[in-house]
């Protein structure tokens, strides 16, 4: 495979690596890199305009990220889940909460069979700042001005879900191309948000015959969806089935060992793809500190 390796990673470098910083627009001699490269390499979440390009060249690219940008948030991430035939709870999907609310009062059939509480999730936002629990329509309401219904790279909304009791602690599989890390993220006593940005610990040594399931789920959705990159959190209920929560397109590092930890593995997913490919690995590596 002939022509350079070349990376619009900000943090790695390659044969040619290409810095789009301040938010530059893509110029000539960019795509003409991008069409004479025998690989490239892309940021976790790229600029659409650079996906676009790479894609539509047919160059090999990694990571995939086509999904991640037209199905991310929590209302794309039910699209893709319904689409796919994956198991997940209970979910109603809304454009706005004031439908939602105004269904929930209407006593739609498929609210009401979600139960109560019942999980309230807005299209966008991380780190559990934008997941809620609500009993009544009216507290629903009450959360109007606090839900965040816009998502960037996906349909904006809000979803609610069938609240599920996992025993205080999910599943956060990290897919890394053919690898992955897995974790329990284990939520602070007497609450119910597992993220280790509200509190939440991280335990690996756990409940091993589940987190084994848990994975294999992840790696269906993996291969389904033609993901190479991302961080799945999965519900596995004491003595129930896993089911998938939410599909994270950039996640914490925390779970990982930080910045530092994943920059690594990230770099280790890359050599394995160049290597699939018939490509030196050692053609990329990580940026040296200034």
């Amino acid at each position: 495979m002939q022509g350079p390796i070349v990376s619009f990673h900000p943090m790695i470098d390659a044969d040619r690596h290409i810095l789009l910083v301040s938010r530059r627009a893509l110029d000539r001699a960019d795509r003409l890199a991008v069409a004479g490269a025998a690989a490239v390499i892309l940021p976790q979440t790229p600029r659409p305009d650079v996906y676009e390009l790479v894609a539509g060249l047919g160059k090999p690219h990694f990571p995939r990220a086509g999904v991640a940008l037209s199905l991310d948030g929590k209302v794309g991430n039910l699209r893709l889940l319904t689409a796919l035939g994956l198991p997940h709870p209970a979910s109603v999907a809304f454009a706005e909460v004031a439908a939602a609310v105004a269904a929930w009062r209407a006593g739609r059939p498929d609210v009401l069979a979600l139960g109560r509480p019942v999980v309230v999730k807005g299209a966008g936002g991380g780190m559990g700042q934008n997941v809620f629990l609500v009993n009544d329509p009216d507290e629903l309401s009450a959360l109007t001005p606090q839900v965040q219904t816009h998502s960037l790279h996906g349909p904006r909304g809000l979803v609610l879900q069938r609240f599920i009791d996992g025993g205080g602690a999910d599943l956060r599989v990290v897919l890394l191309g053919l690898r992955h890390e897995a974790y329990w993220r284990v939520a602070p006593s007497g609450q119910w948000r597992s993220n280790l940005s509200q509190g939440g610990q991280t335990l690996r040594d756990r409940r091993s015959a589940d987190m084994a399931q848990g994975v294999a789920l992840a790696r269906r959705l993996q291969r389904a969806a033609g993901l190479d990159m991302a961080g799945v959190d999965v519900l596995i209920p004491p003595g129930g089935q896993p089911l998938l929560l939410e599909i994270n397109f950039y996640f914490g590092r925390g779970g990982l060992g930080g910045t530092a930890s994943f920059l690594e593995l990230y770099l280790a997913a890359v050599g394995r793809w160049l290597a699939a490919l018939g490509l030196d690995p050692g053609r990329a590596r990580l940026c040296a500190d200034d």
